[in-house]
This record gives C-alpha cells, structure tokens and sequence, in this order.
C-alpha cells in the first residue's frame, strides 16, 4: 500500500498506522464526507482461506456492535495491489487517542480511580458484545484506547488477526487466533473460549494499569503462557498496600483459571469496580480535561454497563408481531416457503447471515398457521433458522432455535434422525460458546449414551468425544480431558490413519507442553 491510494474511488490514504505479517493498518481521508478514517487490510494471498473467511464474517459481526466504545465500522471491500497483491480491508472510525500500552509507559502506574474508570467502560463494551455473543478474544492494553476527553474505546474486535505474526497461534480447533500470551486466558490456548475469557483478559489489563506490570513476567512467550495456565497470580496489596482490598480480590477472581470462579458476566464486574470511581484528575499528556465529579464518572461508566438493559437480551428466537387478525397475515404455500428458504440459503452462501436469519424469522410464524408444524418445508425452515443464527455467531439465539427444531424434527422422522442429533450437538456446541460447558458436557455425554448403539467410529460419536474432551480441558477436568483426547485420537487412527481431519488438531494439542 502507499500514501495517495485511493479505494473505492473514495477513501484516500494518508499514513501508515501499523504493519504486520498479513497485514497493515492505515489512515485515510474519506473524500466524499470529508473526514479522517482508518482502513485495515489483509492480504488474501499471505492469509489463508480460514483467516480471510473469520475476517470477513468477523468484519460484519463488529459492524453490527454499535457501541459508543468501539469504533463505527463504515465499508469492507477489496483491492489489488501490484506489489503485495490482493486484499481484503476494513473501513472504520480514526481514533485519536493512546494506547493504554503507550498509557502505562508514560505513567507507570494509574490512579485506583482511573484504572476503575477505565475497566468499567470496557465492561460497558464486553456487557453489550456478549449478549450475542461476540466476543474479543484479543484484550491487551495494545487495543484499549484512551482519549483526550477520557472516554475509552475497545479497537479490533475479533480482527486483530495478521497484524502482529507473533500473536496469532493455531488453537485446538485448527483454527488460527490471535493470541497475546500475556493477556490469554488459558482456556483459550485449547481453543475453547467464552465470555469470561475477556474477563480474564481484561483483568490482566486492569492489574498491569494499577501495578505497572504484568500478571506473570516471562523471558519467553512459552514461559508466559505456562505461568497462566499454572501458578497463581501475586496480590495487587502485596506489590502495592494502598490498593483497596475489595479491587484487588476482584482482579485476582477474574483472574481464576477456571472460567467459572470468574465474575458471571461484565456486569458483575462493572458494578463491583464502579465504587471505586472517585474524582479523576487529569493525566497530562493523555487527559488534560476538567476533573469531572465523581458521579458524572460513575454515571458514564454504569450508562456504558447498561445499555443492552435497554435492548433485547433474551435468548430466545424473536418472532415477528403478527397483526390483530388472521385474515391480515398472508400465509405462504409450500412452494413459496421453499423460495423463502432457497432465497435465504444464497444470502447464508454470500456471508449475509443477518438477512437471512430475519427473512426466515419473518416467515417461520406464517409458514407454521399456513402449512402446520409438521409440514416438511416447516420443520426445513426451523433447521435453516437455527444454522443461520449460529454461523452469524448468534449463539444464545441459535439455543432455543435448535431446540425447537430438534423437537419437530423428532417427531416427525424419530429421534434418532441424523438432522436431530445435529441439533443436539450443536445445541451443546453454542451452550459451550456462551460459557456454560458443564451443560455443555452434560448434553454431549447424553448424546454420546443415545448413539451408543452406532459403530464406534462413526463420524458423529468421534465429533462428540472431541468436543467432550476439550471442554473438559477448561471446565476444571483437564487430566480427563486429556486422556479422552489421547484415546480418541489412537482410536482415530487406528481406523483411519493420520488422514482423518481431527488428527492435526489433536497432535496439536497433545503435544502442547503446557496441557
């Protein structure tokens, strides 16, 4: 990329920002609206298809986030260059601000009260981005701005990706994330993560503001993880007397390895850390702003905290309001619900997972008055319903969707259909992604009793083990986890060599010195 590219016939670019691996972050002037932008590339051709795919579905799911604290995303798009060749970029609002990195090299360490300030307003962030889920992933003080009239903004949701080489690690999964060694909580090294992985990470955020250094220094990166996943972190009163005792045994519980010790949500967090929001005074250099009063910090942080109280934040599938009498509703033939799906599915093709979840939202309740729950094309859309909701990453949705779907379609074709038993399993599947493994594991384990009766090896009891297994790792049952994992991975080659797909996964993870 060079300075004067203009993409889109539009946004102009001005300054490099930061440039990594498969990647490279620049301002840009927006020619049309006359305003400063930030674009984010990745390079197609350095990436892969697994990251090039999680960026783009991860692009649209940060645009959905709209946050005072994050960044609006405004346009994603491609370009070639000559040089470095394809790419994809994000366009999203130029911050102007500093890094709490930058922050804490300038000071040291930070008042209790802005340290509290600050970590209130990401669990402002986290409580309203955990809701669908979406989760960060990737908290460091790195990706945590401050700015002149001290609000806080929460940069790279799930897109930090390719920008710093030594960040990003193949997880359990096979997957690539980005990993900050420092700042992961240890259930996400086995490619498990969930909500109160930020918490962890965060906390990691908030001890480094208060003490000036990191949880668990290290001469290597290895070192760093092991000492995460292994040995309990140094009392903030020990480094420092003056820290209240309340704020430190916060930190030290988000701190716990095992995601349940940690705080329930954000909000638990923000509501705890919030007493400790007393008068701040400007931090020169950083904040040069008029002290605010105590309750106008407390105020703007519990806002942040309680936005989604204002919205949704139930878990069940919206259902769209019908009108006040039937004759109103214009209810759907078979065929036309057939062209509802098909429209849906090319949409779900095309990465538009929002749009399609809400045309077969729309369509599901009049499908149901006009064909009857047991109609094919009926029990067709609740199973497409409940897959959209879950590949948008919509997971507390997605619960109750495949829930319902696995009802109808036990009824109509028995429960032992392999379109049931995938709504049992991924049913499991999103319960592990919005933090409840123990259901998780308890679905899963009854699941793998009810298939008893298949051949050992089938795909869908290997998938199952694997999953039970690596839940296990996080849920306070690693050595368990472990020996299923070894012995799902002998049983797999013994049938099938070392070409069956879980097999790198579990190598991988096997063979982790720090498991």
């Amino acid at each position: 990329m060079r300075r004067g590219l203009v993409l889109a016939d539009r946004y102009e670019l001005d300054q490099p920002l930061r440039r990594g691996g498969t990647g490279e972050v620049w301002r840009a002037y927006d020619r049309l609206l006359d305003r400063r932008l930030a674009v984010r590339f990745i390079l197609v051709d350095e990436a892969g298809s697994e990251l090039i795919s999680r960026f783009r579905q991860e692009a649209r799911s940060a645009a959905w986030l709209e946050h005072p604290g994050v960044p609006t995303v405004h346009d994603l798009g491609e370009h070639h260059d000559e040089v470095r060749g394809p790419s994809l970029y994000l366009v999203t609002q130029y911050i102007d601000g500093l890094t709490l990195d930058h922050l804490i090299d300038a000071h040291g360490t930070l008042p209790v009260s802005w340290a509290a300030f600050i970590t209130a307003q990401v669990c402002g962030v986290l409580s309203v981005a955990h809701q669908r889920p979406l989760m960060h992933r990737d908290l460091k003080p790195g990706n945590l701005m401050l700015c002149g009239d001290g609000s806080v903004k929460v940069l790279d949701f799930g897109i930090t990706a390719g920008l710093a080489p030594g960040d990003v690690r193949r997880t359990a999964t096979g997957q690539d994330a980005p990993l900050t060694p420092g700042y992961t909580a240890p259930e996400q090294l086995y490619g498990t993560p969930c909500p109160q992985s930020d918490l962890y990470s965060l906390g990691c955020v908030t001890y480094e503001l208060l003490s000036g250094q990191e949880v668990f220094p290290a001469a290597t990166p290895y070192e760093m993880m092991r000492r995460h996943e292994d040995e309990v972190p140094m009392s903030l009163r020990e480094l420092l007397p003056d820290i209240p005792a309340a704020l430190d045994a916060l930190v030290l519980q988000m701190l716990a390895k095992r995601p349940a010790d940690r705080p329930a949500d954000a909000d638990e967090v923000c509501e705890r850390v919030l007493r400790f929001v007393t008068d701040l005074e400007p931090l020169p250099g950083s904040v040069d702003i008029v002290p605010p009063p105590a309750r106008s910090a407390r105020l703007y942080a519990g806002v942040l905290a309680r936005i989604p109280a204002t919205g949704n934040t139930s878990i069940s599938p919206e259902v769209p309001s019908l009108p006040a009498t039937l004759e109103e509703v214009k209810l759907p033939s078979q065929e036309e619900v057939a062209q509802g799906r098909a429209e849906a599915a090319d949409l779900a093709s095309s990465g538009r997972f929002t749009q399609a979840a809400e045309l077969l939202s729309d369509m599901a309740e009049p499908a149901l008055l006009s064909l009857g729950d047991d109609d094919l094309e009926v029990l067709g859309l609740r199973l497409d319903l409940a897959s959209v909701l879950h590949q948008s990453g919509e997971h507390r949705r997605a619960i109750p969707a495949y829930r319902v779907a696995a009802v109808g379609l036990a009824e109509r074709h028995g429960p032992d259909d392999d379109r049931v038993l995938h709504c049992r399993e991924q049913t499991a599947v999103c319960l592990a992604q919005v933090g409840h493994a123990h259901e998780a594991i308890r679905l899963l384990e009854k699941l793998l009793t009810d298939v008893s009766g298949r051949e050992p090896y089938d795909d869908l009891i290997l998938r199952v083990r694997g999953h039970i297994g690596r839940l296990w790792l996080t849920a306070g049952r690693p050595a368990e986890g472990r020996q299923e994992l070894s012995d799902l991975l002998a049983d797999i080659r013994s049938v099938h060599g070392d070409d069956h797909a879980q097999v790198p996964g579990l190598v991988q993870l096997l063979d982790d010195p720090h498991l």
